[in-house]
């Protein structure tokens, strides 16, 4: 046979054996399909229709230690044309347009949660970082079958009578195995890896939830400020048209005229002040929750009207949300490390730890050279054929794995101290986060009177001021007192607010098992 034949021979059995060698098509981009809420298309994405982080959690499938790693992950969809009838671009898959809206919106906590969740920027970020993941589960599940081949043709050489004789020539088909279930072991690690993206995504979404509880009764405790400065401002300008026209009867003299004056001066400020603190406050509670600045915004309730549940009692309202038998968290201390190690950083600490764990085992496995054979066939100058078999191994002589052994070691070491560090420090924050909420929980009390309502003692002692019975001292004194005792009333209910941010924070519950608050 000519060498040329040989030639073409071996060209063909290539390209059948190589199909990885050919140009394969670019993937498109993912492109995540506009929701569409009360204020117009958002994008969201479909793990995010939970109104609790723990039931978010549960709708993204998490490899646990125990368990084996998943099957091959889904494709991904491919992306929706844009207007000129392209793919679209990963821009225009994460552009969410401008909201507009002509009515008030009316928002509760439970909403508020819901829109931080859909239209927060950080968030719909941190999405693209779980394909990536999936794709290299994915790498990783794939075994490298990837035979080699391999042709030489000799030099042609003639006989003493000049006849060409045959071209000796061979072939030689080689495959690389794995002889230590090295692909077990990088499935194992790339697992655990997206374990890790995926428990850092529902951390940011906690966190998200908690800055956005933290910055809605904020607005909520400036907002009732606010109107406690506007009535006392009104209740001043009152006593002042008052007082001055007592000062045209005769009645009182020019001092106490001035004393209402400065009163209401100083009301006066203390409203705008107060108002401007609680626009500063809706302010941010708009950019928290993506909103447009000019976009008009209303809360749903009342600080001091919400209904704020304890942890304590016969059947605590965190059950609904946690699986957990009440013997096994019979104090304050136990119940902070259940809640803690059920966080979602701690997860995704123990998915770093089992990661290293994986690796380490790769590392050992490595150690194990894999062995290439193949069939090999050949033919000389006789026109003798030889069929045969050839292994190659490599002999570890003086890189025998162990340096790198020892490093996943150090690194399996340096995870598992991270991830029980992490458990005692978010076990100390979560009990301290429920003593702070327990202790401003007794503060509240019984609630006050509404803002803008005056107790009946002060309301009898601005009559008899009408009346010209008692001075206007009295009466100012009285108004500070009362303004004092509602500041700190509701500083008390600020202050349950946000330390019911910080279980949130810290236990990984949801607003609902904390507080019920107007619909």
């Amino acid at each position: 046979m000519d060498a040329k034949v040989y030639l073409l021979i071996a060209v063909g059995l290539a390209s059948a054996l190589a199909p990885g060698c050919k140009s394969a098509p670019v993937p498109r981009p993912v492109a995540t399909a506009p929701a569409t809420s009360a204020l117009g298309p958002v994008a969201v994405a479909p793990e995010l229709s939970s109104s609790t982080i723990r039931q978010a959690a549960a709708l993204e499938p998490v490899v646990t230690l125990a368990q084996q790693p998943p099957a091959s992950p889904q494709p991904l969809p491919p992306a929706e044309p844009s207007a000129s009838g392209n793919p679209a671009s990963p821009a225009e898959a994460i552009h969410v347009p401008p909201v507009r809206v002509a009515q008030p919106i009316r928002l509760s906590l439970e909403g508020a949660v819901e829109m931080s969740l859909a239209q927060n920027p950080d968030l719909t970020a941190l999405r693209y970082a779980e394909g990536v993941s999936e794709g290299a589960l994915g790498v990783a599940q794939t075994y490298p079958f990837n035979p080699s081949l391999q042709v030489q043709v000799l030099p042609g050489s003639s006989n003493p009578t000049g006849e060409d004789d045959t071209t000796a020539h061979y072939v030689l088909l080689m495959q690389q195995l794995q002889l230590a279930h090295q692909r077990r072991h990088r499935t194992e690690a790339a697992a655990a890896a997206l374990n890790s993206v995926r428990w850092t995504f529902v951390m940011a979404k906690l966190a998200n939830m908690a800055q956005t509880q933290r910055l809605y009764f904020t607005a909520l405790y400036r907002q009732e400020l606010a109107e406690l400065a506007d009535a006392m401002a009104r209740i001043t300008g009152e006593s002042l048209a008052i007082a001055e026209r007592q000062l045209a009867a005769g009645a009182i003299t020019g001092a106490d005229v001035a004393i209402a004056r400065l009163e209401h001066d100083a009301a006066r400020r203390q409203a705008q002040l107060a108002d401007a603190n609680y626009q500063t406050a809706m302010l941010d509670l708009r950019r928290q929750l993506g909103l447009p600045l000019a976009a008009p915004l209303e809360l749903a309730g009342r600080l001091s009207s919400s209904r704020w549940l304890s942890f304590s009692g016969p059947v605590p309202a965190w059950l609904k949300f946690v699986e957990v038998d009440l013997a096994e968290v019979h104090d304050a201390p136990s119940l902070a490390r259940h809640l803690a190690a059920g966080r979602p950083d701690v997860s995704a600490a123990a998915s770093d730890f089992a990661s290293a764990r994986a690796n380490l085992n790769l590392a050992n496995a490595n150690r194990c050279p894999d062995l290439i054979i193949g069939p090999y066939y050949a033919r000389d100058d006789d026109s003798t054929t030889l069929w045969g078999l050839r292994a190659h191994i490599d002999l570890p002589v003086v890189n025998s794995g162990m340096p790198l052994v020892r490093q996943r070691m150090a690194e399996l070491t340096q995870r598992r101290g991270m991830w029980e560090q992490l458990l005692t420090r978010a076990t100390l924050e979560a009990e301290t986060a429920i003593e702070r909420y327990e202790r401003a929980l007794t503060l509240t009390g019984t609630p006050g009177p509404a803002v803008g309502q005056e107790p009946i003692e002060l309301q009898k002692l601005e009559a008899q001021f009408r009346a010209g019975e008692v001075d206007l001292i009295r009466v100012v004194a009285a108004r500070t007192s009362f303004l004092r005792a509602r500041q700190a009333e509701l500083d008390n209910f600020n202050e349950l607010a946000q330390a019911a941010a910080g279980v949130v924070a810290t236990t990984g519950l949801p607003p609902q098992a904390i507080v019920e608050s107007e619909p």
